[in-house]
């Protein structure tokens, strides 16, 4: 499973909501407008899966894989990052 980030979001409400829906026990949210995302596949297929892509839709927002990380954040964040790396089913 990978790790993605979803960042830069112009409507954090109907992002969270897609979120939710899409990913309901593989996301985390980490900021009002950031949240990471576990899932197998690619950023297009996160954005695809999200509405993003569609440009119809007007859920905007940047989808970026994780290949690492360091940083300083909540343990809830690092303990959720842990898990979903390496977890075979994400």
């Amino acid at each position: 499973m990978g790790i993605f980030v979803v960042f830069r979001v112009h409507d954090p409400l109907k992002m969270k909501a897609a979120i939710e829906a899409a990913f309901p026990n593989d996301h985390i949210q980490v900021n009002p407008d950031e949240w990471l995302i576990s899932s197998a596949g690619t950023a297009i297929g996160i954005s695809e899966k999200l509405g993003i892509s569609d440009v119809k839709n007007d859920l905007i927002g940047i989808v970026f894989g994780m290949s690492g990380y360091y940083g300083r954040a909540s343990n809830e964040i690092w303990d959720w990052i842990k898990a979903k790396a390496e977890s075979a089913d994400g």
